[in-house]
């Protein structure tokens, strides 16, 4: 089983500048609206293709709105060998707790985040 973060763990490695791999796997639209600067942004719906793209010389962590398509991603990635970290909460969980580590976009809607 992948491992799992919080959000508030994720938000302090960001901080602390540690050398991480940070993998956005939302589609675009949600990506622009709202988004952690650091992260790459390889959506799930083409996440198998374009996984060769991750750097696996750092710590892999992934996030998406909530944390399922994220661990989505993390299984797949496990079951071809690659060990990556699921952000439990993900964008969400850090928009509710007024993260100061995303950038929102005007577009941004918060009905997205429910």
């Amino acid at each position: 089983m992948y491992k799992e973060i919080t959000h508030q763990e994720l938000e302090a490695l960001i901080k602390n500048k540690s050398p991480i791999e940070l993998i956005d796997v939302r589609e675009q639209d949600e990506y622009n609206m709202i988004r952690i600067p650091q992260a790459k942004l390889l959506p799930l719906s083409v996440f198998a293709h374009r996984s060769k793209e991750i750097d696996w010389t750092k710590p892999v962590y992934i996030y998406c709105r909530t944390g399922g398509r994220s661990g989505q991603a993390c299984a797949w990635l496990e079951s071809e060998g690659k060990n990556a970290i699921n952000v439990s909460g993900s964008i969400k969980a850090l928009w509710k707790n007024r993260s100061d580590i995303l950038l929102i976009d005007p577009i941004f809607d918060p009905r997205y985040l429910g």
